[in-house]
């Protein structure tokens, strides 16, 4: 548990949650921040804090230094955002960040937060779509390069995000590919536990999966919960 995880995307939403959790289990965690004191103001003294923007390869490299794992939730916030700025985040973001690790020699795992509905059509996709202009789209590309990569990763498509507390309903584990709908919806804090369980799963490890809140029952162990997944193909 005393592994290095660097988070990209930390000093917000579920990256952040996730930042706090792998803390609570010993980890040791760096985060990337185009901000250094803003970023300081946001997370535990815990976290190593490393000066950079995914949208630069040549600011990478520092981050990665002696990394085990890399948790990628970083995404454009802002609404409306503009197709280039997408791109530039939650696409090239993810190919630089891919260039980095592998000139690194990183051999660890690559955990990456994407969205329902890369591969579904839906009139919340398409409302996601226009506001933010065809981030589905680029997300579904920034996966297809992580699974050419030649690196360990778990793609993680969450429903939609609510920010409830987490830990009180149970969660569904599935590859059937579900459409981005409301009615498919999770809290950002189990979004946040599935990713570090994630870690700590070596049958995970090249695999894409959905999560939501399960339709009742009792809340499964993480054993039962992942070992129902398959790698990808």
């Amino acid at each position: 548990m005393n592994a290095r995880v660097l988070v990209i995307g930390a000093t917000q939403g579920t990256g952040k949650q996730i930042t706090n959790l792998l803390l609570r289990d010993g980890y040791q965690v760096r985060t990337l921040a185009r901000n250094e004191a803003k970023a300081k103001g946001k997370l535990s003294s815990a976290v190593e804090i490393v000066p950079g923007d995914v949208t630069k390869l040549n600011t990478l490299p520092s981050a990665m230094k002696d990394v085990n794992h890399i948790i990628f939730t970083a995404g454009v916030t802002q609404r409306p955002a503009s197709e280039r700025l997408i791109m530039a985040t939650e696409y090239q973001g993810v190919k630089n960040t891919l260039a980095a690790a592998k000139d690194a020699g990183f051999n660890g795992r690559f955990l990456y937060m994407t969205s329902m509905g890369v591969t579904k059509s839906s009139l919340a996709a398409s409302l996601l779509n226009l506001v933010k202009r065809n981030t589905l789209k680029w997300r579904k590309l920034a996966e297809d390069e992580i699974r050419r990569s030649g690196l360990g990763y778990t793609i993680i498509r969450a429903g939609f995000l609510r920010n409830s507390q987490g830990g009180r309903r149970a969660i569904e584990v599935s590859q059937s590919e579900y459409p981005l709908a409301f009615r498919y919806r999770i809290s950002r804090a189990d979004v946040a536990e599935v990713f570090v369980q994630a870690l700590k799963y070596p049958g995970t490890r090249r695999t894409t999966f959905e999560v939501v809140w399960a339709k009742g029952g009792h809340r499964q162990g993480w054993d039962v919960l992942f070992g129902q997944l398959t790698p990808d193909q």
